[in-house]
């Protein structure tokens, strides 16, 4: 498969915004494993420089894998990774931000459970805590504020993943600014937590994107070869307000292979909005 980047903004207000679940680095894989971090992580770093979103939110990335990512990624991106553990420790969720782009004015984090202001706090059958990581964000060209927020919804419990879709939408109602949600969502669109949102007016920008640059793959490739039409569990939605909607032009699935490695078991998605005024 080809190395060029699938898509790309096309004019100066489009927004380019992505979501990688990077896959936690597992112990004792062989050097040559598919799944090993050494042998992937190179790949990851080229995948995110050569797309080059000004928006991505990462999934899965403990804190050893943040420190050599950020430290070789361009100094225009600024990382707000946070760990889902009770004092911010173990594995990490966040955004990576082209600052040049999007100006940072706020920060949120939530715990998914009954408790939101409880980090490391579980509920509803999850094994881990899990949270949703939230920015406030300028877009510096064209003005507008919205919210972005990246999650990892939980892999065991459909109870779970779908009260905490439930709370990303009524913190998407208190802000009162446009907002996109980011993640893994453990389940594919149709499924419960995306009615959930779709249903409270996101829009899926898969869906409702006027073009598509890939096939439309699913997310979670296992290093094994992609397949067509398969579960799209990585998603990108997004809502406007009274007076600004959000227009998706492009949409892709990444199955690139830097260097002919996966960077992920899954593949990274992609969108190319823009806040029109209605």
């Amino acid at each position: 498969m080809s190395d060029s980047p699938l898509v790309g903004p096309r004019s100066a207000p489009d927004l380019h915004v992505a979501s990688l679940n990077v896959r936690r680095r597992v112990p004792h894989r062989r050097v040559d494993h598919p799944d090993a971090w050494t042998r992937r992580r190179a790949a990851v770093l080229e995948l995110l420089e050569s797309e080059s979103p000004h928006l991505t939110a990462l999934q899965e990335v403990l804190p050893d894998q943040e420190h050599w990512l950020t430290e070789r990624l361009p100094s225009r991106w600024t990382a707000v990774l946070r760990g889902r553990g009770r004092h911010g420790d173990g594995e990490r969720v966040g955004l990576l931000v082209d600052t040049g782009r999007l100006r940072i004015t706020g920060e949120h984090v939530r715990a998914l459970s009954r408790r939101p202001d409880r980090i490391g706090s579980r509920s509803w059958g999850t094994l881990f805590p899990r949270i949703a990581v939230g920015l406030a964000l300028e877009d510096r060209v064209t003005g507008t504020r919205f919210l972005a927020v990246a999650v990892h919804l939980d892999v065991a419990s459909p109870l779970a993943r779908l009260r905490s879709a439930q709370l990303v939408v009524r913190w998407a109602d208190e802000v009162g600014v446009p907002v996109v949600v980011l993640g893994d969502a453990n389940a594919p669109a149709g499924s419960a937590p995306h009615r959930a949102l779709t249903g409270a007016g996101f829009a899926d920008t898969w869906t409702t994107a006027t073009t598509h640059a890939s096939e439309q793959w699913g997310t979670h490739l296992g290093y094994r070869a992609p397949r067509l039409g398969g579960r799209r569990i990585d998603l990108i939605l997004a809502r406007g307000t009274d007076g600004v909607r959000p227009s998706v032009s492009e949409a892709a699935v990444s199955t690139r292979r830097p260097g002919g490695v996966w960077p992920s078991d899954h593949a990274a998605v992609q969108a190319v909005l823009r806040w029109e005024t209605t």
